[in-house]
């Protein structure tokens, strides 16, 4: 017992710093954010370790146990959620990526169906109200149905 309590009255910021490192690894590994609290707990707790402060371990024991608790709750509960959230990003949706483009229209179009040229890649396209747009002519792209391109004159 005499050992474990000469270990526990050396903890000083290092100690706790290191604590804060390898805890920090193990999130990078798991990615939960369930272990980025006890890190940044062990990283207060080695401030309040310094030697200048006098703070006896027993304390900085129970400052790492009520910060934890108290971090991983306050996390679990208004960070995380919006972590998960994000933003929409697009990355798999590379079709919205073409509204708002300018098209020309190949083959005037039928009954409100046609082709358009959007870059070097001709599109099956519909129009949004359903007229018939000329060949030659500029159109935007205002929506993407599947592989068909819906889209407006002008």
């Amino acid at each position: 017992m005499d050992v474990l309590t000469a270990l526990l009255e050396r903890l000083n910021i290092w100690v706790w710093w290191t604590l804060a490192g390898l805890v920090l690894i193990g999130e990078l590994l798991t990615g939960t954010t369930y272990l980025l609290w006890p890190a940044a707990a062990a990283l207060v707790t080695g401030m309040v370790a310094l030697e200048m402060f006098g703070v006896p371990w027993p304390y900085q024991i129970g400052l790492f146990a009520v910060l934890s608790l108290g971090l991983l709750v306050v996390g679990d509960r208004y960070v995380r959620p919006r972590l998960k959230a994000g933003a929409a990003s697009g990355l798999n949706e590379r079709m919205n990526s073409l509204v708002g483009q300018s098209v020309t229209v190949v083959s005037g179009f039928a009954a409100g169906r046609g082709r358009v040229r959007l870059g070097d890649t001709e599109w099956s396209a519909e129009s949004v109200d359903g007229s018939d747009l000329q060949a030659g002519a500029v159109a935007r792209v205002t929506a993407v149905k599947d592989i068909v391109l819906v889209v407006a004159a002008g």
